[in-house]
């Protein structure tokens, strides 16, 4: 079931990923000398959608689905969890549309991380409802729950409620880690991948796992909580302090070897959790390492520390997810892929490192070198992603109304999103106007056009031709009529000629008839 699921769930989970990449890379080439001006995502949308897809989607919605991957192991996995499951990815695909949309259109907070509109976080609240009902399902099938059961339980109740609380703009967390190094922030995120690690562990095992060593993750999280209260009732962390608290996370080190010894893991066996677990290591000491203040006072905030969140969320997190992925889908992410992702995220961050070094005077270098190897990766990395997605998409044979649809596809929900980010300088290159309004309304068109079409290749083709058929020559009409009345320009004739054309093809040639395969 869970297998079914995934592979249902992954082509608009890759979407996520692909935006969040296009998101780095157009913030990288913006800092190569490219015209924000020309373009929707100026510098810091770019960086705030780039980092908000990363936080928020294709990973975290692929690592919610570890405690359903241990039912599905234990047997108590039912059809009615499957069910809530798909109604919590709805609510959470949603809330990632409006974040990603809010964004886009500069409605940010000024946050280093969480930088959407505080509002959408009743939508991930409102998703964890579902995903407690399907984790409810699951529960009511044990006579006797384990220990780790009862924790997953716990964190989903009162998830929601501290995502309210730490997040609100008044009094949350987020907004008082603005100034400063943020060590007990580092801490909190650090703690958040532990259970994470242990249920990855878990169903890695081919043995009985029993968790040992708990202080080493009882004292940072006892550690955490000290800092929350200091830092929301007392006074704002001292250096020291928060020197303190980022040290408790070496504490994991420890435990993650345990762990893994204790469940009998091999590389050979788990090379994707065991890459994950590898960088975590790497990051944990390195963060550390850049604790240092003599240290710090050179590299904090430049390109040193974010080649260090390149290591944490590219590899450390994204190997989480790619564990599930290749459990249920195996021939989807490869060892090549993997070895690829690995190489390029670490190229990246090397870059970027050598930047940092530069920009702190320890290497004498044009750091817009570094900054251009950084880009040069990224794009690798995005065609990666996208060879992976077509191979996952990919038909064996295509009649004519599906090769009809799979242009459609293309061509309006490519073209669409490409319009929607770089819509200003292409049409200044094309030689039209641009007012900055509208035509956004029409981008979104050609995606839900696109969107149509996506429906076409996978359920009833005739029916979903019709429909996209009969959208495109109603567009048409309007836009030809508005261009004869002086209404738009030389645009909307373009959109008139194309959609018109698009349409007759499927009315003439396609519909009712069975094409041979292409």
């Amino acid at each position: 079931m869970l297998k079914q699921f995934i592979h249902d769930e992954l082509p608009l989970l890759f979407v996520w990923l692909i935006l969040g990449l296009c998101a780095g890379f157009l913030y990288s080439i913006q800092l190569l000398g490219i015209d924000e001006a020309a373009v929707l995502l100026p510098l810091e949308r770019a960086r705030s959608l780039h980092i908000s897809q990363m936080l928020y989607g294709f990973f975290p919605l692929l690592l919610s689905l570890l405690p359903f991957a241990l039912f599905e192991k234990e047997g108590v996995l039912s059809a009615g969890a499957i069910r809530n499951l798909r109604r919590y990815f709805v609510v959470w695909n949603t809330f990632l549309l409006f974040m990603s949309l809010a964004l886009v259109f500069g409605n940010l907070r000024g946050l280093p991380f969480y930088d959407f509109p505080y509002q959408l976080n009743f939508l991930l609240a409102f998703s964890g409802v579902f995903y407690l009902m399907a984790l409810v399902d699951a529960l009511r099938r044990y006579k006797r729950r384990p220990l780790w059961v009862n924790v997953s339980l716990a964190v989903v109740v009162v998830a929601p409620i501290l995502l309210i609380v730490l997040m609100n703009p008044q009094y949350g967390q987020v907004e008082k880690t603005l100034v400063g190094p943020h060590g007990d922030n580092t801490l909190g995120m650090s703690f958040a991948l532990l259970p994470l690690y242990y249920l990855l562990i878990k169903l890695a095992s081919k043995e009985p796992f029993v968790p040992r060593w708990h202080l080493l993750w009882i004292l940072p999280l006892v550690g955490y909580v000290v800092s929350l209260f200091i830092r929301n009732f007392l006074h704002s962390l001292s250096y020291n302090e928060e020197w303190f608290f980022q040290y408790l996370t070496l504490l994991y080190l420890p435990l993650l070897w345990r762990w893994w010894k204790d469940a009998g893991l091999r590389f050979t066996h788990n090379p994707y959790l065991f890459f994950s677990i590898a960088a975590f290591v790497f990051v944990d000491a390195e963060g550390n390492l850049l604790f240092i203040p003599q240290i710090r006072e050179l590299i904090h905030r430049n390109d040193l520390v974010v080649g260090h969140a390149h290591i944490a969320m590219g590899i450390a997190v994204a190997f989480m997810a790619f564990s599930i992925v290749h459990r249920y889908l195996p021939g989807l992410i490869t060892r090549a892929c993997a070895i690829g992702w690995t190489t390029l995220v670490a190229l990246m961050a090397f870059s970027l490192t050598l930047a940092g070094m530069a920009e702190a005077g320890w290497i004498h270098a044009d750091v817009q070198w570094f900054w251009g190897a950084r880009s040069l990766f990224g794009f690798v990395l995005i065609v990666m992603v996208g060879q992976i997605l077509w191979r996952r998409l990919k038909p064996r044979t295509l009649s004519g109304l599906e090769a009809y649809h799979w242009i459609g596809l293309m061509s309006d929900f490519g073209g669409g999103a490409l319009l929607l980010l770089f819509g200003g300088y292409l049409f200044h290159v094309m030689g039209f106007a641009f007012s900055g309004t509208y035509e956004y309304v029409v981008f979104a068109f050609m995606i839900g056009t696109g969107i149509v079409h996506w429906y076409g290749v996978h359920g009833d083709s005739e029916r979903m031709g019709a429909a996209s058929a009969a959208i495109r020559l109603l567009v048409s009409a309007t836009f030809c009529a508005l261009y004869m009345v002086g209404v738009l320009d030389g645009i909307a004739l373009l959109v008139a000629v194309y959609d018109g054309a698009f349409a007759m093809i499927y009315w003439l040639w396609l519909r009712g008839y069975q094409k041979e395969a292409v």
